[in-house]
């Protein structure tokens, strides 16, 4: 079996200049944990998920400390609100991950299983001829499995 196969067709994917808001928009009125960063003709540049705009605790440099951090800011727990208030017009661009893992529709879906548990994602765009043509999440394998 390969990506192609079990991949959702219909992605819901945004531009580098969408808003903080409404990717949390998108994210929470269609049900889903991530959407892919596209450029004009379609190709990916990035992914957008929930835990990038989730708190998160990052080691200081050279300590054994850890602090809390979002949007790239180190956060003390009473300017919560305001940085969640200030993101609500960063794009998709200030907060997406860059280095996107993609596979290609001919992959088969061992291989994909494999990649996503070696890189512990949960999601991975799927390309033809480098542009995004679907996704496969974790919950597309486990539906593969109840399917078996």
């Amino acid at each position: 079996m390969k990506a192609q196969d079990i991949m959702t067709r219909d992605v819901i994917k945004i531009r580098k200049d969408t808003t903080v808001e409404e990717i949390a928009r998108l994210l929470s009125e269609h049900h889903i944990g991530g959407i892919p960063v596209v450029d004009e003709d379609n190709r990916v540049i990035g992914i957008v998920s929930e835990s990038d705009l989730f708190l998160k605790e990052k080691g200081l440099p050279f300590s054994a400390v850890k602090v809390p951090v979002l949007f790239k800011r180190w956060v003390d727990p009473d300017q919560l609100a305001d940085i969640y208030e200030e993101a609500r017009h960063h794009t998709a661009s200030d907060v997406m991950t860059s280095d996107t893992v993609c596979v290609d529709v001919e992959d088969t879906m061992s291989h994909v299983a494999w990649l996503m548990a070696q890189r512990n994602i949960k999601r991975v765009p799927v390309l033809r001829d480098g542009v995004l043509a679907g996704i496969i999440t974790r919950s597309d394998i486990i539906r593969l499995l109840a399917r078996e």
